[in-house]
């Protein structure tokens, strides 16, 4: 069943490098002995860990972060899912650096285990991989929630099923939304 799971992230990355045309250096799952130390960093940040049921990353998006990081919440938006990460040049201002780009397979809770695939990538082609994966079905694994994160943990974007993006930390320009109404968190 392991092996099931390690194609799976071996498939995606794969797929994305190839159908996109992009370098695996601009795109690439992370290595296998650093995937557990970036995840348990974001989770310790972001995931709210105070409830009994529903906590963890995998609800962050939907309801709620961590108490500390809900004081920095930018803001929640309805957003169209097959489109709004085009706007991730005029929202992200380090175009040029790397992100972590999290999508999460599954819906367990922080101590049942959660599971997500991490990537690092470029903007410019995270993009092209979110276009590839909405017209994908994300290569037909289904409609993912995911995440973006800051290398340095200092801003995360999660989108979810419900089609809103959350945005939390600092740095991010959240200016392209205009007046748009918040999105109320469920």
């Amino acid at each position: 069943m392991k092996s099931d799971k390690k194609s799976g992230i071996f498939r995606l990355e794969q797929e994305v490098v190839t159908q996109c045309g992009i370098s695996g250096e601009r795109f690439r799952k992370v290595r296998g002995n650093q995937w557990e130390n970036i995840y348990q960093k974001i989770a310790e940040k972001y995931a709210d860990e105070t409830k009994i049921w529903k906590n963890g990353l995998h609800w962050a998006n939907t309801n709620g972060y961590s108490p500390k990081s809900m004081k920095e919440l930018l803001g929640c938006y309805v957003v169209d899912s097959s489109t709004w990460f085009y706007l991730l040049p005029q929202i992200i201002k380090e175009e040029n650096k790397m992100v972590y780009f999290l999508i999460d397979k599954g819906g367990r809770d922080w101590h049942g285990g959660e599971e997500f695939w991490i990537f690092e990538s470029y903007i410019p082609e995270l993009i092209k991989a979110l276009d590839l994966l909405n017209h994908t079905a994300f290569l037909d694994n289904g409609w993912s929630d995911y995440y973006i994160v800051s290398k340095k943990y200092q801003w995360l974007i999660g989108f979810n099923h419900h089609d809103i993006i959350s945005c939390i930390g600092e740095g991010l320009n959240l200016d392209c939304f205009g007046n748009q109404d918040r999105a109320q968190q469920e």
